[in-house]
């Protein structure tokens, strides 16, 4: 983790709507140590904790973090992968461990303790000091000087007091006061707005985003949305005021040109239309930004002043010519297809609070880099700064708004979400990179969550109440579903300029009334890590959604001219544990690219959280290696395959390979040649770069998915792991876009064979002799259903290879090789932390080669184990070479007509990483333990 500053969280909270600059100045950042208690009897009231007292409180706490994070408590450091929870939030901290953090029981009443001053400068005087509160998760209660400042309900978005009138003032003159929050967060939260907090992941109780205090004018402007219109180069400013005359509007354009525009005020609202000059539009490639400043002048006093921003961008959906085809998205006036991810944006030190916005725009740069341009921000009403950073660095985003918890869809439910809702668009309603909010998450919180999540908790959570059902029974949810549609009719009403998806639709829900009503987009889920059956159910949504259509819809309603999006797809699903994401998803991407009627995917997920471990990069952020250049798949141009990752074939056999554009990148191409190579690596480990090899003009339509070629492949006679690379090419030799997909050729492994004066011997993996190993080893049998042996900590596998003394005196020298990695439990995709080993190999008992294996990599490299039914483990070529007096020393110590050949860690290296040794349908050669002798 990064070092913190003794600020945490310093950043002025909302650069979409600023008044302060300078901390301490003129805005005072309360982030930090507050003094804190819980309150597990709550007797706190009665005993009136909210009166200041001498009297410290037993406890300290880092505001804003949630008390269920490490960083509440000063431990962000120590925060990790395995390490995510503090245990300080329950209420019997030394019975809660990794199963059952979720359910124990948890303290639900906090109370916060803070003394203030307020500067005395020239921005605070004859203003009104107002506290904030960026989130606070549930119930929030707040006192200053003793004196009450009213409540919140809402975990989620912004709440503020005015403590002008309740600071005193202190010997030196300075105006004081003592700031004392109640929070209560009930462990019954099914009717609150709680997203994966009910039963998934951690909860977020307590302050979980910045508190500061500024002054303000007494009239004052309370908000303001910006709306724009790229094709006339307007933009409409409708600003809500308290009093006041008129507002001034200065307008900064990215070239710094400025516009000063004057709004008249009518009834507390002042609105007008300005235009621009030519627009500069906003784009995740090219994010420009206009800065507002807002002046609201009253005449005598001082003006309230508020700095914000816009973009000028568009994103509808658009009917096509093709008739019966779903539309397409338009960014900007143009078509677009969206790349996403879907962003739970959790954080190991703070839960739902980034210990720092460094890695806010770290998750931003890693999804750019690896060619997504949208994150879908998972039933979280987000950090704001989330948001800005998205703005400025460029990146679009699909909102979710929160669901309530299983049971949890009762009239106070349904109020509660709709509050929720409100306030979360009148917050966010002037970020550019917001281009969808979609309003509920397949069914959580009507039921279709139910049985699943008692597979991820011990016992349901406290109020969950959820009841048992007949296997295969659908709840109906018919009432539900009307509701919803009113939502979505609302939202509509309170956000014009944005799509709105009423529900993120799969088709496994266990609903019987369940699908799309009136919706901007149709979408559906899909998770499958078998290639065959996510094909089959790609083609099945493409061919079933066209106009008219009630594929995917409530009855009713009918496909129209909604976009056809994917909103969550994977070869991970949340109980598969910690395995390699990179071979589904490069296959699952692949399929999907290779049809046009799509107009998005997002793929689950950036990064990893807590439990759940299929994402881009691990919950602390480190980077998987993937084996591959995601953005060959994930790009705006793409070269996708309609083939398998890999196929098993007979020597000499001939195939038929499809391959395609995908072309939906802003820049169109044209004279674009494609070049393909297939390449191998036989059983003896020799490369060949040349097996076939050409190159053709092909079309690369703009805006289409079209067959660009259809190659005949010849493949080899003998085994080989054979790789095929397509490439397209720009005149001027840019490299436009490039795929590939592997074969295995299957010819066989004879255990020995003469060729040219050299004998060839080969043993596969389980075919050892002898073995020994300090914890334990794979069994025969385990070792011929993966191809591969391995064994725990130090010890040895040893092969014998039946070859006479005197065959060996006519011969001068072996060559040794075989694929060997470390052995860790478990399957872990390939990352930084690596599991090293060391492999000696003795040759008749004579040491011939020695190295440091640096881990048990699992990942798209290794195709032979995923062939089999595996999941991508693989490892590392050795080779020694025997001659000269090493061979003489072998040769002496022959016995019993065998060469044995032993791979062992020493019992005396510092590395003791254990062994896999891998066979030649396992790994990522097709090389079994092997020796040449020639």
């Amino acid at each position: 983790m990064r070092t913190r500053t003794f600020l945490p969280r310093p950043e002025y909270p909302r650069p979409d709507r600023q008044r302060g600059f300078v901390q301490g100045g003129d805005w005072l950042n309360l982030n930090g140590a507050w003094e804190f208690r819980f309150d597990p009897e709550r007797v706190g009231l009665a005993e009136k904790w909210f009166v200041p007292s001498a009297r410290q409180w037993p406890d300290q706490i880092i505001v804003p973090f949630c008390w269920e994070s490490l960083a509440a408590w000063g431990e962000a450091d120590a925060a990790g992968n395995d390490n995510f929870f503090s245990t300080r939030g329950y209420r019997n901290p030394l019975d809660v461990n990794r199963s059952n953090y979720r359910s124990a029981a948890r303290h639900e009443v906090g109370w916060y303790r803070r003394a203030i001053r307020i500067p005395e400068e020239e921005a605070w005087r004859d203003r009104r000091v107002i506290l904030t509160v960026g989130a606070a998760d549930f119930f929030t209660q707040a006192w200053c000087n003793g004196q009450d400042l009213g409540t919140n309900e809402e975990g989620f978005t912004p709440f503020e007091f005015d403590i002008t009138d309740t600071l005193e003032r202190n010997a030196s003159g300075e105006r004081c006061g003592t700031i004392v929050f109640r929070v209560e967060d009930p462990m019954c939260n099914h009717d609150q707005p709680v997203g994966k907090q009910w039963g998934w992941y951690s909860s977020v109780s307590g302050i979980w985003q910045t508190v500061f205090v500024e002054p303000r004018a007494e009239n004052h402007i309370q908000r303001f949305e910006i709306t724009t219109d790229i094709e006339k180069s307007q933009v409409r400013f409708k600003v809500f005021v308290s009093g006041g005359t008129d507002v001034r509007v200065q307008i900064t354009g990215p070239s710094t040109e400025k516009f000063i525009e004057h709004l008249t005020i009518h009834e507390g609202v002042a609105d007008k239309k300005c235009r621009l000059a030519a627009a500069a539009l906003w784009d995740p490639n090219a994010p420009q930004l206009y800065r507002v400043q807002f002046t609201l002048r009253d005449g005598s006093n001082a003006p309230d002043v508020v700095h914000g921003y816009f973009g000028m961008r568009s994103l509808a959906a658009i009917a096509v010519a093709e008739s019966g085809a779903p539309g397409t998205l338009n960014l900007n006036g143009e078509p677009i297809y969206l790349r996403g991810a879907l962003y739970q944006s959790y954080h190991p030190e703070g839960v739902y609070t980034a210990g720092d916005i460094e890695s806010i725009q770290d998750d931003i740069r890693c999804a750019k880099r690896a060619g997504f341009d949208l994150l879908r921000i998972h039933i979280k009403v987000d950090d704001p700064l989330v948001l800005y950073y998205a703005d400025t660095m460029g990146i679009l985003i699909m909102s979710d708004l929160p669901n309530f918890g299983e049971g949890g869809d009762t009239d106070l439910g349904r109020r509660r979400y709709e509050r929720m809702m409100r306030r979360t668009i009148e917050r966010d309603f002037n970020h550019p990179s917001i281009v969808a909010w979609c309003l509920f998450n397949e069914t959580w919180g009507f039921g279709g969550q139910s049985e699943f999540v008692k597979l991820i908790n011990p016992s349901p959570p406290n109020g969950g109440k959820s009841e048992p059902r007949a296997a295969g029974e659908k709840l109906s949810n018919e009432q539900a579903h009307a509701w919803v549609q009113s939502m979505w009719q609302l939202a509509k009403s309170l956000d014009p300029t944005r799509l709105i998806e009423d529900m993120s639709v799969v088709a496994w829900d266990h609903l019987e009334y369940y699908g799309h009503g009136n919706t901007d987009v149709n979408s559906w889920h899909f998770y499958s890590d078998n290639y065959e059956k996510a094909r089959r159910q790609i083609i099945d949504v493409v061919e079933k959604t066209y106009a008219g259509s009630t594929f995917n819809y409530v009855p009713g309603f009918v496909q129209a001219a909604q976009p056809l999006i994917n909103s969550e797809y994977g070869g991970v699903g949340a109980l598969d544990g910690d395995v390699d994401t990179s071979w589904s998803f490069k296959f699952l991407t692949n399929e999907l690219r290779l049809h046009g009627k799509l107009s998005a995917y997002i793929y689950t997920e950036l990064h990893d959280v807590e439990w759940e471990r299929n994402g881009f990069l691990n919950y602390d952020r480190t980077p998987k290696e993937f084996g591959y250049d995601p953005t060959i798949v994930n790009q705006g141009d793409v070269l996708p395959i309609d083939a398998p990752p890999i196929r098993r074939c007979a020597p000499g056999e001939e195939i038929p390979i499809d391959v395609f554009t995908s072309h939906f990148s802003r820049q169109k191409r044209h004279d674009v040649t494609l070049h393909w190579r297939l390449s191998g690596i036989d059983s003896l480990a020799w490369l060949h770069d040349d097996l076939a090899a050409g190159s053709d003009p092909i079309s690369f339509s703009h805006l289409r998915v079209e067959l660009a070629k259809r190659l005949r492949l010849r493949m080899p006679n003998e085994t080989m792991l054979c790789t095929l690379w397509v490439l397209a090419y720009a005149s001027d030799g840019t490299l436009i876009a490039r795929n590939y997909i592997q074969f295995f050729v299957d010819g066989g492994c004879a255990p020995r064979q003469d060729v040219g004066g050299r004998t060839v011997l080969r043993l596969e993996a389980h075919s050892w002799e002898t073995a020994n190993w300090k914890q334990g080893s794979s069994s025969r049998d385990e070792a011929v259903a993966t191809g591969a042996a391995h064994g725990i900590s130090r010890g040895f596998f040893e092969w014998k290879f039946p070859f006479t003394a005197a065959e060996l005196r006519r011969r001068s020298r072996i060559t040794v090789f075989c694929e060997a990695s470390a052995f860790r439990e478990g399957r872990p995709q390939t990352d930084s932390f690596a599991q090293p080993t060391t492999l000696r190999m003795l040759l008749n008992g004579v040491p011939v080669y020695q190295t440091i294996l640096p881990n048990h990599p699992h990942d798209a490299r290794g195709a032979l184990s995923y062939l089999r039914g595996g999941r991508g483990a693989y490892g590392y070529l050795n080779l020694a070479r025997v001659e000269g007096s090493l061979f003489a020393e072998v040769l002496g110590k022959m016995r019993n007509g065998h060469l044995r050949l032993r791979c062992l860690v020493p019992r005396e290296a510092q590395t003791q990483g254990g062994l896999t040794i891998y066979g030649s349908r396992s790994g990522r050669y097709p090389v079994p333990p092997t020796l040449i002798v020639e």
